[in-house]
């Protein structure tokens, strides 16, 4: 009993640094921020005064221009993460054939653009999609185009930009999944008559869904909450939820309206998790009834 209490002792000795930068840099944070969203609206303070308040909960929900932004946002990281999915699936899959010798180097080249700084990477893409970038003047050259096409400071810039740094995540999580699977079973699917892209789509594919599953929440979660990225590459002004935010707490000086924003960007995102995670539970619970 004894050995047991200090090896409990020893636990919670290891786990405890990390709970406290959890509890400050976390939960804290939020907490404050979700007491910032019952006060009344119009300042930088948390006047409770005259007791908590929804309004701002109510404000945002009622008006239109709050709720058209919220929803783009959400769109877009929905955009990001099937994109993500469609073009990390694939690498992941050739990681994971490719000759061993080679597995390490190709990983690290994946992951590289997550070792550059975010307006690093984003002043890279306007060399590319600016009036004058590449795209632009390769087009012109051949006589394609007139004039300049609008690809710099748009949502598909944001799109873009946002999955090029998004989809290591993907390919990671399903490469992971992929290495618990054995080789030999899209080759024994294969040697029963089923054609390459068949052995994918019915052995490969769903072995590897608690990958996409994980990969996809993960990106989600980041896409939905990005900042950098929408400000510098998309249209000007408030027109995604982050950049809403942050008109709201520097610009208007509005601190619990913009902290009623953020909490329901939270909560959405929170809810669209839950749900997925509930979906692959059922499908999982299925298909071990059926087993």
């Amino acid at each position: 009993m004894t050995n047991e209490r200090n090896l409990a002792a020893e636990r919670l000795f290891l786990v405890a640094p990390t709970t406290v930068l959890l509890l400050v840099l976390v939960v804290a944070p939020i907490v404050l921020q979700l007491g910032y969203s019952f006060a009344p609206g119009g300042s930088t303070r948390a006047d409770f005064s005259a007791g908590i308040t929804l309004e701002n909960y109510w404000d945002v929900l009622g008006d239109m221009f709050y709720l058209s932004i919220i929803l783009k946002t959400i769109w877009i990281s929905l955009i990001v993460t099937a994109g993500s999915i469609l073009l990390g699936w694939p690498l992941a899959y050739f990681l994971w054939r490719v000759p061993r010798r080679w597995k390490s180097l190709l990983t690290v080249a994946v992951v590289a653009p997550l070792l550059i700084s975010i307006p690093v990477r984003n002043y890279g893409w306007l060399i590319i999609l600016g009036d004058t970038g590449l795209i632009n003047v390769v087009l012109r050259k051949a006589g394609l185009i007139g004039a300049p096409l609008k690809l710099m400071f748009t949502d598909f810039a944001v799109v873009l930009g946002l999955t090029h740094v998004l989809m290591p995540f993907v390919t990671l999580a399903v490469l992971a999944s992929l290495e618990r699977v054995g080789e030999h079973l899209a080759e024994a699917a294969e040697t029963l008559g089923a054609s390459r892209l068949r052995a994918i789509l019915h052995v490969v594919l769903p072995l590897s869904m608690p990958g996409v599953l994980g990969g996809a929440m993960l990106v989600f979660c980041v896409a939905v909450s990005a900042y950098v990225t929408p400000a510098l590459m998309g249209p000007s002004g408030a027109q995604y939820a982050t950049t809403l935010v942050y008109q709201q707490f520097v610009s208007t000086f509005d601190w619990p309206r913009g902290a009623a924003i953020a909490a329901l960007l939270l909560l959405i995102t929170l809810a669209a998790l839950l749900t997925i995670i509930a979906g692959a539970n059922r499908r999982y619970a299925r298909l071990l009834r059926e087993a």
